[in-house]
């Protein structure tokens, strides 16, 4: 394995992205912490004072992994954090099936990297956990994922059972995910370790097993080596202990409303867009079948959306002080609740996220938490030995292949050392309009009436030279038809649906290939991770 860098200024990424990459000071400013600067990351690490008591969040934490089974590993990072200045880079993201895009191990590995290198430079203990969206009520987004199949990327997806509108965490699968898998493993490559990947899935992706119990277990069997943990606040005890946090989103949804809008119209005015549309409330409400309903602040009282049921400001708190688990957060509460509960002196985020995140610093501040440095997540093209050997034969570098396939063969031929095809017709026209110019003219001497039929004749020639054109261009590209193949299969690997390949294509599509243990291999070839760079990832 061989990891370049390259910038990424030539990669379709977010503006606000890019210029937190580029650590521009007016962007800086939305945030606490400038996460390329040892400097701030020493004042963040011994400002970190954590709220919560330790032992109670080691017994939950405990409780929470029990589920995915048990791991040493993982026993000696939750007593890291029982010790008194253990702290967490955390990460997180939806309970994709089948464990989502490339990037969720991309997180993955960032945090364990960035874990592991906070704990020797400070020489203190800290430890890598990642969040389960155990709240997330998104079924389409989680239930879909794309594989490369034969020459094209096909997508998969799992309905959802009996139009249930429980939070995903909670749904649970039937026998056609049993289908689902073999669908899949028919669809790839069978390889030496294709027996024990699908294998691997099996162990959580099987009937009456939900979402989040068959994420975990994958995390687990994947990274608990790592020592990840993983976490959530789809628990009593989580509940209980942001509970407060649920009342003040009530009490104070108005003073709370004001400086988020504060926040996203300063970051418009800098030229960004609101990542989250700000509302008054922030929080759903979980009723008796486990569906998730929005609660909306209208006219002084809070609505429940799919009901219609109304409370006053005293009714939703008393209930939350009755029943604090049957209430969940909006994306802004999340990370709240995330920093109430850990000492997440991290948060390794996706480009999304860290766009997200500029609108939050306000609501940290509310809440009396220290906002966690945002860290952007590595970022990373795997380019396949195959893959390699074209780009080589190719005269364009990875970032080229973004851009539509009908440019790349157009740029190809025009690169190449066949003659210049543009510059020949070009001149040929040139000669056709000045000719024609004193032909028209006398032409209209002799009868006025005549000098659109020969403009006319004119252009029926150009037109039949635009088609000769086209049809020299034909040519050329059945000449070169071997490199034009080259340049769709390489865009197809690196760019599939013209997407970065991280965003599009299911980390399992690589496990099928080169075995569950590539991931270990990254994380050992990452050396000094840097993030302020994407990377190319030769296989």
């Amino acid at each position: 394995m061989k990891i370049e860098s390259i910038s990424f200024s030539n990669l379709p990424f977010p503006k606000l992205f890019q210029n937190y990459i580029n650590q521009e000071q007016t962007l800086l400013r939305f945030y606490e912490t400038n996460p390329f600067s040892q400097e701030d990351l020493q004042r963040k690490i011994d400002s970190y004072r954590y709220g919560g008591d330790r032992k109670e969040l080691g017994r939950y934490l405990r409780d929470y992994n029990a589920q995915f089974g048990t791991y040493p590993h993982i026993e000696k990072s939750i007593k890291k954090l029982e010790e008194e200045d253990g702290l967490v880079v955390v990460t997180g993201q939806q309970l994709t099936i089948f464990g989502g895009p490339l990037f969720t191990v991309y997180k993955i590995a960032t945090a364990i990297r960035k874990a592991r290198e906070i704990e020797e430079t400070y020489n203190r203990p800290v430890v890598p956990v990642f969040w389960l969206a155990d709240e997330d009520h998104d079924y389409e987004e989680a239930a879909e994922f794309n594989l490369p199949a034969g020459e094209d990327i096909r997508r998969f997806f799992y309905d959802k059972p009996d139009n249930l509108d429980a939070r995903v965490h909670e749904i649970p699968f039937d026998n056609r995910v049993d289908a689902l898998i073999r669908e899949i493993a028919e669809s790839q490559f069978k390889t030496e370790f294709s027996p024990q990947v699908w294998d691997l899935l099996r162990k959580g992706y099987s009937s009456g097993k939900t979402f989040g119990y068959a994420f975990g277990t994958l995390i687990m069997n994947l990274f608990a080596e790592e020592g990840l943990i993983l976490c959530g606040s789809n628990h009593r005890w989580a509940k209980e202990v942001t509970r407060d946090i649920f009342t003040e989103s009530v009490s104070r949804k108005d003073a709370i409303y004001e400086a988020l809008t504060r926040q996203t119209e300063a970051l418009e005015k800098e030229g960004y867009s609101g990542q989250v549309q700000v509302q008054k409330s922030n929080l759903f409400l979980i009723d008796e079948k486990g569906n998730r309903n929005k609660l909306s602040a209208e006219d002084g009282h809070w609505v429940e959306e799919n009901s219609g049921r109304t409370y006053s400001d005293s009714e939703l708190t008393a209930r939350i002080a009755e029943s604090p688990e049957k209430f969940s957060p909006n994306v802004f509460l999340r990370p709240i609740l995330q920093s109430r509960l850990l000492p997440d002196v991290v948060y390794v985020a996706g480009p999304g996220e860290v766009a997200y995140y500029a609108q939050l610093k306000p609501l940290y501040e509310a809440f009396n938490l220290p906002m966690p440095v945002i860290l952007p997540r590595l970022s990373a093209t795997i380019v396949e030995s195959a893959v390699e050997r074209n780009l080589q034969r190719l005269p364009f570098r990875m970032e080229d292949f973004s851009q539509r396939i009908e440019d790349l063969e157009r740029e190809y031929i025009e690169r190449s050392d066949a003659p210049d095809i543009e510059e020949i017709f070009r001149n040929w026209a040139e000669k056709i309009e000045a000719a024609s110019a004193d032909s028209i003219r006398q032409i209209e001497e002799i009868d006025s009436t005549l000098e659109g039929t020969a403009e006319k004749a004119k252009s029926h020639f150009l037109n039949d030279l635009n088609k000769v054109k086209g049809k020299v261009f034909r040519s050329v590209k059945d000449q070169e038809r071997i490199q034009i193949s080259r340049i769709s299969k390489v865009q197809k690997s690196l760019f599939p649906n013209r997407n970065l390949q991280e965003r599009e294509v299911a980390f399992l599509y690589f496990m099928n290939k080169y075995g569950i243990h590539i991931w270990q291999e990254l994380l050992d070839n990452l050396g000094d991770l840097s993030v302020d760079t994407h990377k190319l990832i030769y296989l």
